[in-house]
C-alpha cells in the first residue's frame, strides 16, 4: 500500500525537478508541479471516501480554531490569495501570471494541505527535514562534479543545472543549515528511527561530518553573500535558543570558523564587486532596482502590477531617472518585501505579513515543546534576511519550501506526540 507520506517525503526530496518542464494538453507545467497534483489528487479521492466537504471544513476549522493564533495564518492566506487574484486580474501579462500563480502559489499550497492533513507524528516533521537535506546533498554532489568539470560561470562562479549560481545558494543554504541543526543536535532529543539505514546515515557523527563538508563545497564556490547574510542570522538564532551550554559552545566555535573560511577566503575581486566605490557594483544596482520598486508602488499602491510582470514594468520606468540603469534583465526586485508587494498588490503583502507574524509568535509558543521547531525558525530566518537582497519565494522550488516550513510550523503547534496520529495510505 502507497503511504501518502512517503509521498510528501518524495516531492521534498524531488524539488530540483522543478527545471523538467513540459506541457500537458497546451498547458505549460513541469515535473514538480505534476508530482503535486498526483499526490493532492491521491489524498483528494482518499477523502472522498470520508466525505470530502467534512474532511476541508475540519481542516480549516482546525487551522482557524485550533488556537486563536492560528487564526491569523487563517486570515493571512485567505488575503494573499485574494491578493494575488485580484493582482493576477489586471495583469498586463495574463499567461504570465497565470502561470506564477499556478506553479508558484497554487501548487505549493496544495502540497501545504496534504502535509497537514496527512502528517500526525512528530517523527513526520524529521523525516520531511531528512528528506529535504538528502535532496541537498545529492544537488552538492552533481554541484561538486560541475565544479572538478571546471563548469563555472564567467566570473568563476558556480550554479551546476540551475540558472544562477545564487539560485544554487538558496538552494543549498538552508540545507546547510538544517545538516548543521543535525549536526549539533542533543542524542537524547533526536527522533530515533526504526530502520538500520536511517541509522546509519542520520546517527553516525562520521557521515554527518562527511554531508556537511559535501554541502559547504558547491555552496562555498557560489559566492553568494546574500546566503552567507542569512545562514549568519540562522546560526545565531540556534545559538541563542539552545539552552545545552556544549552545544552551544561549539555552535559558537563553528560560527567563528566559517566567518573566518567564507571571510578569508572568499574572491576580494567578488567583495570589491558588491561595494566598489565606482558606483558599478552589484549593490549599487540593487539601490538602483529598490528605488524603481517604489516609484512603481507608489503608482500602483493597492492592487499592484501582476505577478511576473515585474521586468517590463521595471523598464518602462527607465526614463524617470536621470542615470541609466546598471542592469536590465530584472525579472524580479531582489527583495522579498517588494517583490510581494509589487505582485501581489497591498491585500496579498498584508497576507504575507500575517502569515509570517503567525509563524513567530507560533514558533515562540511551541519551540519548548520540541525543539525541531528551533531549526524551522531558523529556516524562516534565513529566507527573510537572504530575501532582504534577493527574492527568496519567487520560484517553484522556493515557494515550495516556503509553505513546506509553514506546513512544519502548523505540525509543531499541534502538541503532536511521536505515538499519536494514524497511518495514511491509499
Amino acid at each position: 500500500m502507497f503511504k501518502l507520506r512517503h509521498g510528501i517525503y518524495l516531492v521534498i526530496f524531488s524539488m530540483p525537478l522543478y527545471l523538467w518542464r513540459f506541457s500537458v494538453v497546451g498547458i505549460p507545467v513541469n515535473f514538480l508541479e505534476m508530482m503535486i497534483y498526483i499526490l493532492f489528487g491521491l489524498w483528494f479521492f482518499r477523502q472522498i471516501k470520508k466525505k470530502l466537504y467534512l474532511a476541508l471544513a475540519n481542516n480549516f476549522h482546525n487551522l482557524g480554531h485550533r488556537d486563536k493564533n492560528n487564526l491569523i495564518l487563517f486570515v493571512g492566506i485567505i488575503l494573499l490569495f485574494l491578493g494575488l487574484s485580484i493582482s493576477t486580474i489586471i495583469s498586463s501579462d495574463i499567461r504570465t501570471s497565470l502561470g506564477i500563480f499556478k506553479g508558484w502559489f497554487l501548487s505549493p499550497f496544495l502540497f501545504f494541505i496534504v502535509l497537514i492533513s496527512v502528517c500526525q507524528k512528530r517523527k513526520d516533521i524529521t523525516q520531511a527535514l531528512k528528506s529535504w537535506l538528502a535532496s541537498g546533498v545529492v544537488v552538492s554532489l552533481i554541484g561538486i562534479l560541475y565544479l572538478l568539470n571546471g563548469n563555472i560561470t564567467f566570473d568563476g562562479r558556480l550554479k551546476a543545472f540551475f540558472l544562477s549560481p545564487n539560485h544554487l545558494a538558496m538552494y543549498l543554504a538552508p540545507v546547510f543549515l538544517i545538516m548543521l541543526n543535525f549536526f549539533f543536535q542533543e542524542t537524547s532529543c533526536a527522533i530515533k528511527t526504526s530502520t538500520s539505514s536511517e541509522k546509519t546515515l542520520f546517527s553516525s557523527k562520521k557521515n554527518k561530518v562527511i554531508f556537511l563538508l559535501i554541502i559547504t563545497i558547491p555552496l562555498f564556490f557560489t559566492y553568494s553573500y546574500g546566503a552567507l547574510l542569512g545562514i549568519f542570522a540562522g546560526v545565531l538564532y540556534l545559538i541563542i535558543k539552545n539552552r545545552d551550554l556544549k552545544v552551544r559552545k561549539t555552535f559558537r566555535c563553528f560560527f567563528v570558523l566559517i566567518f573566518i573560511l567564507f571571510f578569508g577566503f572568499l574572491s576580494f575581486n567578488k567583495l570589491n564587486q558588491v561595494t566598489n566605490s565606482e558606483n558599478r557594483s552589484s549593490f549599487h544596482s540593487r539601490l538602483m532596482i529598490w528605488k524603481t520598486a517604489g516609484e512603481i508602488i507608489q503608482d500602483n499602491p493597492f492592487v499592484g502590477i501582476g505577478p511576473g510582470t515585474f521586468q517590463e514594468t521595471y523598464l518602462s520606468y527607465a526614463n524617470e531617472f536621470r542615470e541609466p540603469y546598471l542592469e536590465w534583465a530584472v525579472p524580479q526586485p531582489h527583495n522579498i518585501f517588494l517583490a510581494f508587494y509589487l505582485q501581489t498588490g497591498f491585500l496579498g503583502f498584508l497576507g504575507f505579513v500575517l502569515i509570517l507574524i503567525w509563524f513567530f509568535i507560533n514558533s515562540d509558543m511551541s519551540g519548548g515543546a520540541f525543539k525541531r521547531t528551533y531549526i524551522i525558525k531558523a529556516l524562516m530566518i534565513y529566507i527573510l534576511v537572504h530575501g532582504l537582497v534577493d527574492t527568496t519565494y519567487w520560484k517553484n522550488d522556493l515557494s515550495l519550501m516556503f509553505w513546506i516550513i509553514i506546513g512544519l510550523a502548523v505540525l509543531s503547534s499541534r502538541n503532536i506526540s511521536q505515538s499519536g496520529g494514524k497511518k495514511e495510505s491509499f
